[in-house]
């Protein structure tokens, strides 16, 4: 299981993780609240988690070209939701090997 944690500094995390969330329910099976959601894609699943510095995103798959695809779900419609003040998620890099599959608490 490959996967990438990332970041979205924001004071408004939780008004951005239920805007993703809600959005999201249109097309995919998504379980959220006010703090937490799970996204869950044909291709990989998201799990957000909003704090008072940042909305943060723990993504995963089962290999590289599908954890692109989900990371680009996540990129494309935290561009389309920060338009008016344009925003992107900090990525690190995939991570791989032992516990990789292991999501970290978040």
């Amino acid at each position: 299981m490959m996967q990438r944690q990332g970041h979205l500094p924001t004071t408004e995390a939780s008004r951005y993780l239920q805007r993703l969330c809600y959005h999201f329910t249109r097309k995919i099976r998504v379980t959220y609240d006010a703090h937490h959601g799970e996204a869950h894609f044909p291709w990989g699943l998201c799990v957000l988690r909003a704090d008072t510095e940042a909305l943060r995103f723990v993504c995963s798959a089962e290999d590289d070209a599908s954890l692109a695809r989900v990371q680009f779900a996540i990129d494309s419609h935290v561009e389309l939701f920060s338009r008016k003040s344009p925003m992107a998620v900090c990525w690190q890099p995939a991570q791989t090997g032992p516990g990789a599959g292991v999501a970290p608490e978040i």
